[in-house]
């Protein structure tokens, strides 16, 4: 007969209730950790298994669903976006915590307006679980990159791409950041709690300072609402753009704050104060057709017409992103990089493989910012193949643009409207991303190596901004975007003389495959 096998327990000497202490580490709790993250750290301290831990902090079904042949209670299904099962109390007496600390990393309380959209599987970011830290904003897959290590978060086993469930289940027998089909450990320094190291008070911060922004963000709702009820208009279109999570929560909030103020103040709701610090950067009216001097059905003939202009089975809204692009991507040449041209073309006919991952010998910095700036929004990665006269490509940077960062079209918009909109965003978009592509090449020419990370630009500050209004004479449309933040285009270029061609010329003899 087999002997039954005990999980070792490791309690602090009280001759009063010895049972009740568990051993725990208070720097192991960072203060943004979620209750995934608790768990698997208190857990794999203590050598406790999934069975454990229900039997600790997971209060049992009703005494009906008690198993009669074992005599032990039967726990629920847990599902660690909720709080509705697990005896939070308990949680935070053992582990020394206010309640209030513990609750936070629940999604529900953290996020309540956004609980329902949060994943049902582990998202989780791999430096972060390998010392068994988890945050809950990886649930509501606010950002796709970790704040503090600036990597991809996963939401699939890397092994079989079996997905984790965020659940706390009596039976399972896997250890937390654990695959349940192939056994992947993504968290091994958990498993060595000698070796583990707590995230640090710098990461933790950083790790605060987003919470803080995802809950403001799920606050947002309210406030437009409060907004739209100050001017007595309920349908009021009034959009703000996704917050950058890259940046500090203060950034975001104030612009919001600064944004519902000015809007009533804009659309004459209440007098004009010297409160407003954000006056709108654009304001756009649509004319009627009798102020330029044509009839209705002119207008509506031409709108037609350029409906019809584009080609059958293309997208209209990508067509009209490729032509603002190419009248920026002229401005940029005309008024920016014009004296580098012959640095820009000797690159690109010196660079014709695809360059992603590698590493090459630093040159001009203008010409290098221009071509990543074209590689990143034409969706290329042969710098060759930007003008060689082929068709256009498939434009993922762009494509991207769209699905990501245009702002979703209102019913109350006008198609003129929309595409003016889109147009003074995507140009502030592709000007801000030149200007760091220019930060990071003239960092690179100084180190004089080149890496060649072309996604680079997911890394990248964005400006906030806020549309608000219908485009018409009754209601202006007001376009209200951020200060810039992230560099100006304009700045410092090095000087293109012959010594500067002859330095770019020699440095790109340098580059072999």
């Amino acid at each position: 007969m087999a002997s039954r096998v005990h999980v070792g327990r490791i309690a602090i000497d009280d001759p009063k209730s010895p049972d009740l202490i568990w051993c725990w580490r208070p720097e192991w709790f960072s203060g943004g950790d979620s209750i995934y993250g608790l768990l698997a750290k208190f857990g794999g301290l203590n050598a406790l298994t999934s069975r454990d831990l229900c039997e600790l902090f997971v209060a049992p079904n009703s005494e009906k669903t008690r198993v009669a042949a074992a005599g032990r209670p039967r726990f629920p299904h847990v599902d660690l976006r909720y709080a509705t099962h697990i005896l939070v109390a308990r949680l935070a007496n053992t582990l020394h915590l206010d309640t209030s600390r513990i609750q936070k990393g629940f999604v529900e309380f953290l996020f309540p307006n956004s609980a329902h959209l949060a994943s049902p599987h582990l998202v989780w970011c791999p430096d972060c679980a390998r010392y068994g830290f988890h945050s809950a904003t990886f649930q509501l897959n606010f950002a796709s990159v970790c704040k503090v290590h600036h990597k991809t978060l996963l939401q699939r086993c890397s092994g079989c791409g079996s997905q984790l469930p965020y659940v706390l289940e009596s039976k399972e027998k896997i250890s937390f950041f654990c695959c349940t089909c192939c056994g992947k450990d993504f968290s091994p320094g958990l498993r060595k709690p000698g070796q583990a190291s707590p995230i640090d008070e710098k990461a933790s911060a950083m790790f605060s300072d987003h919470a803080d922004l995802v809950a403001f963000n799920d606050q947002l709702s309210t406030l437009i609402d409060a907004c739209r009820s100050q001017l007595r208009r309920p349908h009021l279109p009034l959009f703000l753009s996704k917050p950058d999570s890259l940046r500090r929560a203060i950034y975001f909030r104030q612009f919001v704050a600064d944004v519902l103020t000015s809007v009533p103040v804009c659309l004459g709701a209440i007098p004009q104060t010297s409160l407003v610090e954000l006056p709108p950067t654009f304001i756009f009216v649509e004319p009627t057709p009798e102020a330029i001097g044509i009839s209705g059905k002119k207008v509506h003939g031409a709108a037609n017409k350029a409906r019809r202009s584009v080609k059958p089975g293309n997208d209209p809204k990508l067509e009209a992103a490729w032509g603002v692009y190419r009248s920026l991507r002229r401005h940029v040449m005309r008024h920016h990089v014009h004296a580098h041209l012959g640095c820009i073309r000797q690159a690109m006919k010196t660079l014709w493989w695809n360059l992603e991952g590698e590493k090459t010998q630093a040159f001009c910095p203008v010409a290098l910012a221009f071509i990543r700036w074209r590689l990143q929004w034409e969706g290329k990665r042969i710098p060759a193949s930007l003008d060689d006269g082929r068709q256009r490509g498939h434009l993922y940077g762009l494509v991207g643009w769209i699905s990501k960062d245009a702002p979703i079209f209102s019913a109350n918009w006008s198609a003129t409207f929309e595409a003016w909109v889109n147009a003074h965003l995507l140009a502030v978009a592709c000007f801000d991303s030149f200007a760091q592509w220019v930060r990071i090449s003239e960092n690179e020419f100084n180190k004089n190596s080149v890496g060649w990370t072309l996604n680079e630009h997911e890394h990248f500050m964005t400006r906030h901004w806020a549309c608000g209004g219908r485009g018409l004479r009754s209601e202006p449309g007001l376009l209200f975007i951020e200060p810039q933040a992230a560099g100006s285009i304009a700045q410092y270029r090095p000087v293109c003389n012959r010594a500067h061609l002859r330095t770019t010329l020699s440095s790109l003899a340098m580059i072999r495959r």
